[in-house]
């Protein structure tokens, strides 16, 4: 037991300067500063400042703007008490190099100093450089004196996006597909095909569109926030009436629906956009998706559950080991409530003689898949439905031996086997009340 004569000494009350949200420096009165405002119209901006007052209670500071004035008191310093997190000291002079190519800088306009990429490297005869806002794609020219390189204070100390690990760390490398939305007056109004040729600071992506065939507008500067993934390689096997698609345009993806259906693949698309009506080829033509929360989600479509009836030519399919990948052609017979009684065309019963009959849940059956014309034969890799073992069974194509004969290789087994060309078959899927196949990569004619 502990004498009663011995007290604990209290534990030392920890230090402020310990404490992470303390500011590690505090900025003297009089002191020329910059804040960092987090919300409102100059959200993003360095608005030099004079510190008036620290509050280490609050943590904040109270702050005298340099350009931003009292309303109707006569050029009065506008007065602000802003969160010490959001000031730092004013970085140190520049020199007098010209700035890089595609450098980080910060220009100074509306009294703040904004963000941006130099456009073009080395001094101009003019005095002037061009500056690109990539968040409000706006480009603007700059006085010399107006343009400085864009420095981080961190730790207390200024460093260069060079010097910093996460100046090129993004989610899409040089060599990416994109695509880069249009706007107007705020709004995506349509995505254009784009190639990231390179990774600029933080955000910041230089794009390439390969397919623009205006004189204006080959490549941008922009931030990531206008841009997305490309969506998923499929189109539709045959759209229908009230589809929410996107049709290639004016060398971008615009949405609209599909309001006729013409002979040889051919729609009435009427976009969403402008209300105008022209027709398209099913190539040009894709279903909506959207890209939300960093995934694909397919815009709703005007469809109605599929429902078979006695006659209906169906494959099936089974969860069983040994059949994963497979479809087993058939005939309903008739309906059992939410399942359906097929009789198989190959698959025999017990005596190896009569059809087989089974009854099949409603997540296992599919109509037959459209026969899609296979005029120029098949490409390595490409994806394919072969019949063996009395179905058809997925596949890729892994060697072409002539324009009549193909090598196939079946993942799910690890299997590789030689097929005829009449035994082979494109591979298309049944989502969501229509068949959907898997495309390459479209290239604008």
């Amino acid at each position: 037991m502990r004498s009663p004569r011995l007290r604990r000494q209290p534990a030392p009350a920890p230090s402020r300067a310990s404490d992470p949200a303390e500011p590690t420096e505090v900025f003297p009165v009089g002191k020329a500063v910059e804040v960092l405002p987090d919300e409102g119209a100059y959200r993003g901006a360095h608005l030099p400042a004079v510190v008036a007052r620290f509050d280490p209670g609050l943590r904040s500071y109270a702050v005298e703007y340099d350009a931003l004035a009292v309303s109707g008191a006569s050029g009065r310093a506008l007065p602000e008490t802003v969160p010490a997190s959001q000031v730092r000291p004013r970085p140190p002079p520049p020199s007098p190099a010209p700035h890089a190519e595609h450098a980080a800088v910060d220009a100074l306009r509306d009294g703040a100093w904004w963000l941006g990429v130099a456009l073009v490297g080395g001094g101009r005869a003019d005095g002037k450089v061009a500056v690109r806002f990539p968040a409000t794609r706006e480009e603007a020219e700059f006085d010399l004196a107006d343009v400085r390189p864009h420095l981080e204070w961190v730790a207390g100390e200024w460093r260069s996006p060079e010097d910093m690990e996460t100046s090129k760390r993004t989610l899409y490398a040089k060599g990416t597909q994109i695509e880069v939305a249009r706007l107007e007056a705020d709004s995506v109004v349509a995505w254009f095909p784009a190639i990231v040729a390179k990774t600029i600071w933080k955000n910041n992506l230089l794009v390439e569109y390969p397919f623009w065939k205006g004189s204006e507008l080959c490549n941008e500067i922009i931030d990531i926030k206008h841009i997305r993934p490309c969506p998923p390689r499929a189109s539709v096997i045959s759209f229908c009436v009230n589809d929410d698609v996107e049709g290639f345009q004016d060398d971008g993806w615009w949405p609209g629906k599909i309001t006729e259906i013409h002979p040889k693949l051919t729609y009435t698309f009427k976009s969403a956009t402008s209300g105008k009506k022209v027709q398209l080829h099913q190539n040009t033509l894709r279903l909506r998706y959207d890209w939300t929360d960093n995934q694909w989600k397919q815009v709703a479509q005007n469809l109605s559950g599929t429902k078979f009836t006695g006659g209906d030519r169906v494959e099936v399919s089974s969860d069983e080991e040994g059949f994963h990948g497979a479809w087993f052609q058939g005939t309903v017979v008739k309906s059992v409530g939410h399942k359906f009684l097929v009789e198989y065309d190959a698959l025999k019963d017990d005596d190896e003689t009569t059809p087989l009959k089974e009854t099949i849940g409603e997540e296992h059956i599919r109509p037959s898949p459209p026969a899609i014309p296979v005029t120029n034969g098949f490409k390595v890799l490409d994806e394919i439905d072969a019949y063996t073992n009395d179905g058809w069974w997925v596949g890729v194509i892994s060697e072409v031996l002539s324009n009549q004969k193909y090598k196939v290789y079946f993942k799910a087994y690890k299997e590789q086997d030689e097929f005829e060309l009449e035994q082979l078959r494109r591979h298309c899927d049944w989502v969501g009340g229509r068949w959907i196949q898997l495309l390459p990569m479209f290239v604008p004619s």
